[in-house]
């Protein structure tokens, strides 16, 4: 998928504006996106210059921040993401990624497409949480979990939309996605990929979700739709079975 950089780090600024009275914390919070997108790291200088913050400030916040395993310095001196992180995230809808990964990997195999989980993030836009790429296919799209792009742009969003309650001001994408069962989208997120997607239904504590795939062959859709319709059927069985475990 093409690159987040500016609309990412645009999201974390508006985050950071939101924030009263938290200013260390929201700074903490942007080197973190600043830090996401550059898998090269950054000097400490370079990251000063870049955030517009003082040297000895984002030393002291990054000093703590290494200290909690969120941040780690190579031996060249320039600073990544670290391995807490990872265990962080482990613990964000958890239950959703394990149900989800064995249906999406059977998904993927049988369409030879990358299959892809989303959900809304904010109420423009939407952001993979787990992506599954096919093992035994030629060619196929691959993208990384955490791409986010616009809720009404590509078939993730659109499914959740139509998944919602109709509005009068329903674009006419989320209304024929509601109406057939699934949303198809063509070169919204990337140039010629074809996106198929449908909403979950999911317990009223769980966030929205979309099941898709995304196909470089438009003549596929109509073979694969059923195919992710299913998909989400059984991810849907599995996640209210799995509450009602729970109680």
């Amino acid at each position: 998928m093409t690159s987040t950089a500016g609309r990412r780090m645009s999201v974390a600024d508006s985050r950071g504006s939101a924030v009263a009275g938290a200013q260390t914390l929201d700074r903490g919070i942007r080197i973190l996106w600043h830090l996401a997108e550059r898998p090269n790291g950054e000097t400490l200088t370079e990251m000063a210059r870049s955030l517009g913050l003082n040297r000895n400030a984002l030393h002291r916040m990054l000093e703590a921040l290494a200290a909690h395993n969120l941040v780690r310095r190579t031996e060249d001196k320039r600073f990544h993401l670290a391995y807490g992180l990872v265990e962080l995230a482990s613990a964000v809808d958890s239950d959703l990624r394990g149900l989800a990964y064995p249906i999406m990997a059977a998904l993927a195999d049988s369409v030879d497409a990358t299959a892809h989980l989303m959900v809304p993030v904010s109420d423009v836009e939407v952001q993979a949480v787990l992506v599954v790429e096919p093992r035994l296919a030629a060619a196929h799209i691959a993208f990384r979990t955490g791409q986010r792009h616009p809720i009404d742009r590509g078939s993730g969003g659109i499914a959740i939309l139509a998944g919602r309650a109709a509005r009068h001001d329903d674009p006419a994408e989320v209304m024929t996605a509601r109406e057939q069962g699934y949303a198809v989208s063509t070169g919204h997120v990337i140039p010629g990929v074809i996106g198929v997607s449908v909403p979950v239904e999911t317990p009223p504590t769980m966030s929205e979700v979309s099941i898709g795939v995304s196909l470089v062959d438009p003549e596929a859709v109509d073979q694969v739709a059923p195919q992710v319709v299913k998909a989400a059927r059984e991810l849907s069985a599995q996640l209210f079975a799995s509450r009602s475990r729970v109680r």
